[in-house]
């Protein structure tokens, strides 16, 4: 099991560090990263796949198992556009999804649980904090725009890295932030980790504006007296202020992000053929359009090769004719559907959400961070595909398992001010042992 804690550790590091590394700091070493983040693919699902016999009862583990089934029945109907490694090498995410839940559960499980949490929590701390440098400096060299994307690197990780800081930051508060009884958060501490979202101010990432009155409306709202949350309530609008002028300034007034022309042209143009990224929901429109009344197309997809190569693999031949549809700004909703069909999609969005479908007795701060967790994942599913990324996956599969797996073990109990909230339900998703 040491091994196991220590290999993820190896893979949790080269996720989170090996966009800088390839992108920033040894660029001419980016092919062999990539190479290195391959490996650790495979690393992570045959570690997972040591778990399934031990954690068979794990919904995790008979979800995983579901959604070989489908891909199997997928690679059978697309056999003759793609051969088995074209594949495979398009379904590397959505293993590395399944695999790190059963990972990190079978890390929580275990007899180093309390070292597996500790180190883990360190880690985020010292990811969160490392952020901030990073970002600056990206910031204070390319502008307000995607290339700020901290750890990241420069390509295509400004949002992912927005989302999770929110996400790190909430969790961070519960930790560290709440009162004894779990039933507020405590200013004074709270102060000293919201400077955490820094970065979030600088990449123009149109998320922020969603996720950041989220976040201080659940915050504020775990308070029995609100005057007492103005100090937080200011430093979000210092955050807000700022979010906005940098956005204003390299992107354009935020006023026009209300203007109903502006929605329609962000999430479906009319005009595909522009040259321009296609927006999100034009690529479920123009995917619909192809697979037109195929059952089988959309029931499985178009295949899992569709999706996969160009960094150390070779792109496939329909890959190459579908460039325009399958790179960019992609959302989860349409990653998972074009490659695998309906039935994927049900399959990760039951996996992604089981931990929602019944809520243990937490604590009122707990309680929070659970609604913020469930907000951001159904954010993702139409905004990017940040699940279907190693560091994003892992560190979310951390906070859902953590959660789970505090209900008999809660170092606070629930106080008066929850009853509004209604009775907590019975059976967290992690069973103790």
């Amino acid at each position: 099991m040491r091994l196991k804690l220590f290999l993820f550790f190896v893979i949790v590091s080269l996720s989170a560090f090996g966009g800088a590394l390839g992108t920033m700091i040894i660029p001419s070493y980016e092919r062999m990263i990539k190479g290195a983040l391959v490996v650790s693919d495979g690393t992570m699902i045959m570690l997972g796949l040591s778990s399934v016999f031990t954690h068979r009862n794990f919904y995790g583990v008979r979800l995983w198992l579901l959604f070989v089934f489908s891909a199997v029945l997928t690679i059978i109907l697309t056999s003759d556009r793609f051969g088995m490694v074209e594949q495979l090498n398009g379904m590397r995410g959505l293993l590395f999804f399944f695999a790190s839940l059963v990972v990190v559960y079978d890390l929580y499980m275990s007899d180093l649980r309390r070292q597996f949490v500790d180190l883990m929590t360190k880690f985020i701390i010292v990811y969160a904090i490392v952020q901030i440098p990073f970002a600056v400096y990206q910031f204070l060299k390319y502008g307000a725009s995607d290339a700020v994307g901290g750890t990241f690197g420069l390509v295509g990780g400004s949002g992912m890295l927005s989302q999770i800081l929110y996400i790190i930051c909430f969790y961070l508060l519960v930790r560290y932030a709440s009162l004894d009884d779990g039933s507020h958060f405590k200013i004074g501490k709270t102060m000293l980790f919201i400077p955490l979202l820094i970065p979030t101010m600088l990449n123009e990432t149109k998320i922020s504006f969603v996720l950041l009155p989220v976040f201080l409306l659940l915050i504020v709202a775990a308070r029995r007296k609100i005057f007492r949350s103005i100090a937080i309530l200011l430093m979000g609008a210092v955050i807000a202020f700022m979010l906005n002028y940098f956005y204003s300034e390299t992107v354009q007034d935020t006023r026009n992000l209300l203007d109903q022309d502006y929605f329609e042209q962000y999430l479906l143009h009319v005009n595909p053929q522009s040259g321009e990224d296609l927006p999100r929901l034009q690529r479920l429109a123009i995917m619909f359009q192809m697979m037109g009344k195929d059952v089988g197309a959309i029931t499985l997809g178009m295949g899992y090769g569709v999706m996969g190569g160009g960094s150390v693999m070779n792109v496939s031949r329909l890959g190459r004719r579908l460039y325009y549809l399958v790179t960019g700004s992609r959302i989860l909703l349409f990653s998972v559907w074009i490659q695998g069909g309906l039935l994927a999609v049900l399959v990760v969005g039951a996996t992604m959400f089981r931990f929602a479908w019944r809520r243990p007795h937490y604590p009122y701060v707990r309680r929070r961070f659970h609604l913020f967790l469930l907000f951001s994942l159904l954010l993702v599913w139409f905004y990017n595909e940040a699940m279907t990324e190693r560091l994003f996956a892992l560190l979310i599969w951390f906070f859902v398992v953590w959660l789970a797996g505090q209900t008999d073990e809660d170092e606070h109990s629930d106080v008066g001010d929850e009853q509004d909230d209604g009775a907590a339900e019975a059976s967290p998703v992690v069973p103790q042992q």
